[in-house]
């Protein structure tokens, strides 16, 4: 049967308006997603829980069935995103042997699959997008400009729910985000800390049927 592959690309943007937060299903997040991530290895297990709960939580709201998580999934979309950080490379395609694109990332992790799709995006280390920041910040010290307020670094938590809002906004990303085909979902993040403004994640969602 012949397999489709979907690859969508999210523009980054450092001072994004950004669209309403997603809210999180019940009533609050195991508070294991709500430390800050580790940049000198992000724990894949937590922010692939944080994805799948905010991703579920829109398909939730517009009447779609919950995806599952595809540890094939989870693996192939932090291979990717590690590598995009790697490479300082925010695209679907890469020079990487067996990794080029999301067929061969597929293949790797020895999924089996009729329909697949990929979303990708990328944010900064500390909360930077969507709020005005403060001119007078220095080095890794940001303000917020309206409040006054220390900008945080994102948490598992905030970084998946921010990226969700970002890619129901964008409506190609939305469409593979609500698709009714896709069951299954893997998520990925890699880190950049050379990254301009103390640092860039790349992260990475992957859906298949």
């Amino acid at each position: 049967m012949r397999r489709s592959l979907l690859c969508l690309a999210a523009a980054c943007m450092i001072s994004a308006a950004g669209s309403a937060p997603v809210a999180a299903a019940g009533a609050g997040l195991p508070p294991r997603l709500n430390q800050p991530i580790a940049l000198d290895g992000p724990d894949q297990a937590l922010f692939n829980e944080a994805v799948l709960i905010y991703s579920n939580e829109v398909r939730r709201q517009h009447g779609r069935a919950p995806l599952r998580a595809d540890p094939g999934l989870s693996r192939a979309a932090a291979d990717h995103a590690m590598n995009m950080a790697r490479l300082k490379t925010h695209s679907h395609v890469l020079p990487v042997r067996g990794q080029k694109d999301l067929s061969q990332r597929m293949h790797r992790q020895s999924l089996e699959f009729r329909k697949a799709a990929e979303n990708i995006a990328m944010d900064k280390v500390y909360r930077l997008l969507g709020r005005p920041i403060s001119m007078s910040s220095r080095g890794c010290s940001f303000v917020y400009g309206d409040t006054r307020e220390p900008v945080p670094k994102h948490t598992y938590a905030s970084l998946a729910q921010e990226v969700v809002s970002r890619w129901l906004a964008s409506p190609k990303h939305r469409k593979s985000l609500l698709n009714p085909t896709y069951q299954r979902l893997g998520a990925g993040v890699g880190v950049d800390r050379e990254g301009a403004a103390c640092g860039d994640f790349y992260l990475v969602q992957d859906f298949a049927d």
